[in-house]
């Protein structure tokens, strides 16, 4: 299976925008989709009026997401089963291939989970009751992920049919292994000699297939509020020695393409993965 390059837009875009930026990435994703009541803002409004932005990049084989959510808004006050089909409608309308659930800033608790749970389903049957199957990604912060409770929960609950998690390893702040700059805290289990439950490795113990796990990181440094940028290189080179070490991951994440210039993040991430002898298991 091949690895993902994932990639956010986040600000208006036009065609000739895209064109320059594109080619590296798998899965675009625009941002945002805001709620049943204020629709769509940014990157997401720019391609629903201007629709040939999805059938040229659909004709280049790349996966058009919508990203429902993002860091200032707070959609929990909605019913869930309301909020997932009409963001599935909307989605489906407008020709996207899949659905990006980044809600941020939330309690991760009993009722927050459920709530997540309950979207996500609402999207996948509303889909498959329009014989239009959305691919379904949510785009969780690194701390989400745990043993007993919230996104390994979440997994579990909802049977498998969320595609794979772009996991955002940044904005965490700077202690410990949290600020997620270099290959230790991403990948392994342990760091500095304490418990790194986070990690790619620890999340696949949580039992989420390691094909879904997607490793999140800023594009450039203005594009993150405080920790976790790693320039290109560095980043390169932590994701090699992942692949030596034969530690399996679904690809990697790039907030935000915007900041892409010319596509050379992106299109540095493809090789790299693309060098990688690690079959990925499902």
């Amino acid at each position: 299976m091949t690895k993902k390059v994932v990639g956010y837009f986040s600000n208006w875009i036009t065609l000739t925008d895209v064109k320059s930026k594109y080619k590296g990435y798998t899965d675009i994703l625009f941002s945002f989709w805001q709620d049943p009541k204020k629709g769509v803002i940014g990157a997401a409004e720019a391609v629903v009026n201007s629709p040939e932005i999805i059938s040229f990049l659909k004709s280049k084989d790349k996966k058009c997401i919508l990203s429902a959510g993002g860091e200032y808004l707070n959609p929990l006050n909605f019913d869930p089963k309301i909020y997932g089909s009409d963001l599935a409608n909307f989605a489906i309308q407008h020709q996207f291939d899949g659905i990006d659930l980044d809600i941020e800033n939330i309690l991760m608790d009993s009722q927050t989970i459920q709530w997540l749970v309950d979207v996500t389903i609402a999207v996948n049957k509303t889909s498959m009751e329009k014989n239009y199957p959305l691919q379904i990604s949510h785009a969780p912060q690194a701390p989400y992920f745990m043993f007993n409770g919230g996104y390994s929960e979440i997994e579990r609950k909802t049977n498998g049919i969320i595609d794979y998690y772009n996991i955002q390893y940044y904005n965490q702040g700077n202690w410990e292994y949290q600020s997620y700059e270099d290959y230790s805290s991403l990948f392994e289990i342990q760091y500095s000699s304490i418990q790194n439950p986070t990690s790619i490795l620890s999340i696949t113990n949580q039992e989420i297939p390691a094909h879904k796990l997607i490793l999140g990181k800023p594009i450039t440094p203005n594009d993150v509020n405080n920790t976790g940028y790693i320039p290109t290189e560095k980043l390169e080179i932590i994701l090699s020695k992942a692949t030596d070490n034969k530690i399996e991951f679904g690809g990697v994440m790039g907030w935000k393409i915007d900041s892409d210039i010319n596509g050379q993040w992106g299109l540095a991430m493809s090789k790299t993965l693309q060098d990688s002898k690690v079959n990925i298991s499902i």
